[in-house]
């Protein structure tokens, strides 16, 4: 299992960038990450730019599920890809005050066009076998990644409902 501390993650191409963080939110965590210049565009499926210099990540971190939220957006504001890391726990670091969540390896992802993806499941699998993750880690990882393709396809979940672009304010 990995900790991930939001002021850390999904910035290995950027040596420059900005950050915001929203700690006030009742249901969630919200950090803001300012792309401005990447050594490396970053893409995905279809050669799709997820990462680049002017782009933004938004991580939305829920305080009471089991999942968190990324997403990718182009610099003109556009959400580029949704990303679901499901979760074992998340909570505030208590030197820092900055938010983290305990990655339990499954992801999902979902493009603007609907297209869905289930990723790292070889990862889940071999984190199981090897004792990483108890069975009922692997347990949590399977009802969440039901949960989150159910609500994907009904387009029900209540992140993608979110205003996202007021957290994006003068970046």
């Amino acid at each position: 299992m990995k900790k991930k501390i939001l002021s850390k993650t999904y910035l290995r191409e950027a040596d420059r960038y900005q950050i915001k963080m929203y700690l006030d939110e009742e249901d969630y965590y919200i950090c803001v990450k300012k792309l401005i210049h990447v050594t490396e565009p970053f893409i995905i499926h279809h050669n799709i730019v997820a990462m680049d210099s002017g782009y933004y990540i938004m991580e939305i971190v829920p305080k009471k599920e089991h999942y968190a939220m990324r997403l990718f957006l182009n610099e003109k504001k556009e959400i580029v890809e949704y990303y679901f890391d499901i979760i074992k726990e998340s909570g505030m670091e208590e030197e820092t005050n900055i938010p983290y969540f305990m990655d339990l390896y499954l992801d999902i992802t979902l493009l603007p066009n609907g297209e869905i993806h289930v990723l790292d499941e070889k990862e889940l699998e071999e984190a199981y076998k090897t004792g990483d993750i108890t069975k009922q880690d692997y347990q949590l990882v399977l009802q969440m990644k039901e949960k989150l393709l159910q609500e994907l396809k009904e387009k029900n979940n209540f992140l993608l409902q979110l205003d996202y672009k007021k957290y994006l304010g003068d970046f």
